[in-house]
C-alpha cells in the first residue's frame, strides 16, 4: 500500500498536469486516512478553488492554515481563490500575509498586484509589480503587467496635467517596454509639459524610430522643434505629419507659419491651401499645442 507521502506526491503530478479528477480522488483519500493532513487540506482546497467550488476550496485551505499558520504559500492560495470569487479587497489582505512571512514571494506580489488593480489601486499595485521583480527579476507575469500599468498610470497623470508626475512611471515603463512608441511618445509628452523640450525631442523621435506612420509622434517632435527655434527640422516633422494625415488641420496651419517664417513664402502658400476634404479652421483657433493623443488612443476614441 502506498504511503501518505507517496499519495500525495502522485496526487500533485496528477493535479499539476490538468488531471484534476484523478487529483482529487487521491486527495480524498489522503483525508480519509488522515482528516486533518494539511497538505492534502491545502491541495485539494487548490483544486476546489480551480473548479469554482470557492466557499468550499476556502474552508479547505483554512483548516490547512489551521495548522501551519507560516505556510506563506497557503495564504497565497487562499488569496487566489479569493481574487478568483471576485473578492479582491480580502485577496489583498491574504496576499499581505502571505508576502509578510515570506517578503521575498514574487509570484504573491505579483498576484497582489492584480488584485489591486482589481480594487483601482494602481499605485499600489506598481509597487507590488516592483517588489515581485526586485525579488525574481526574470518573473514574466510581473514583467508583462509593469509596463502597460506603468504606462497607464503616467498617461492619466499627463492627462491631468501631472507633467513632472509622469516622468519616473514613463522613464520605468520605457525601460521594460524599449519598443512601445505610445509610451516614448507619452514621455516626450510629459518632458515638453515639465519645460524639457531638447529632451522631448528625444523621446518623439524615439517613438518615430519605432512607428514611423505616427503622426501625432510627428506633430508633437514639429512643435518642439519649432519651440526650440529650430525652423528647418520643425518644418520637415510637420511635412511628415501631413504626409501621414492630409486632414490634421493644426499641422498644415503650423507648417504654413513656420515656412513663412523661414521666408519660403511660395512653399507656405501652397501648404496653407487645405484639400477639399478638410474642414475650415474656426475663426480665432488657438496656437497649436501639442497632440497628447497616442495611437492606442486614437483608436480608442479618447484622448490619452
Amino acid at each position: 500500500m502506498a504511503t501518505i507521502a507517496e499519495a500525495l506526491a502522485l496526487a500533485l503530478d496528477h493535479h499539476l498536469a490538468g488531471r484534476l479528477a484523478e487529483a482529487q480522488v487521491l486527495y480524498t483519500r489522503v483525508l480519509d486516512a488522515e482528516p486533518d493532513q494539511p497538505d492534502a487540506l491545502h491541495f485539494l482546497g487548490v483544486l476546489a478553488g480551480q473548479l469554482g467550488e470557492h466557499a468550499v476550496g476556502l474552508q479547505l485551505i483554512g483548516r490547512a492554515i489551521d495548522q501551519r499558520p507560516e505556510a506563506a504559500d497557503m495564504h497565497a492560495n487562499a488569496a487566489n481563490v479569493l481574487r478568483a470569487a471576485d473578492r479582491a479587497a480580502d485577496a489583498v489582505a491574504a496576499y499581505r500575509r502571505a508576502v509578510a512571512l515570506q517578503p521575498d514571494f514574487a509570484e504573491a506580489w505579483a498576484d497582489m498586484a492584480t488584485a489591486l488593480r482589481t480594487n483601482g489601486d494602481t499605485r499600489r499595485a506598481i509597487v507590488a509589480l516592483e517588489r515581485a521583480l526586485a525579488a525574481a527579476p526574470q518573473l514574466t507575469a510581473a514583467q508583462e503587467r509593469l509596463g502597460p500599468l506603468l504606462r497607464e498610470h503616467g498617461r492619466l497623470l499627463v492627462e491631468s496635467g501631472l507633467g513632472v508626475e509622469a516622468l519616473p512611471p514613463l522613464a520605468r515603463a520605457a525601460e521594460l517596454l524599449p519598443l512601445d512608441a505610445d509610451i516614448a511618445f507619452l514621455y516626450g509628452n510629459a518632458l515638453y509639459a515639465t519645460g524639457l523640450r531638447e529632451d522631448s525631442l528625444t523621446a518623439y523621435r524615439n517613438a518615430l524610430a519605432i512607428t514611423p506612420d505616427y503622426p501625432s509622434a510627428a506633430f508633437n517632435l514639429g512643435i518642439a522643434l519649432a519651440f526650440v527655434g529650430r525652423l528647418d527640422e520643425a518644418a520637415a516633422a510637420l511635412e511628415h505629419t501631413l504626409r501621414l494625415d492630409p486632414r490634421h488641420g493644426e499641422a498644415r496651419e503650423k507648417l504654413a507659419v513656420t515656412l513663412s517664417l523661414l521666408g519660403r513664402e511660395d512653399e507656405a502658400r501652397t501648404w496653407a491651401a487645405e484639400p477639399e476634404t478638410v474642414r475650415p479652421a474656426p475663426p480665432s483657433r488657438p496656437a497649436p499645442r501639442p497632440d497628447r493623443r497616442s495611437r492606442n488612443a486614437r483608436s480608442r476614441g479618447r484622448d490619452a
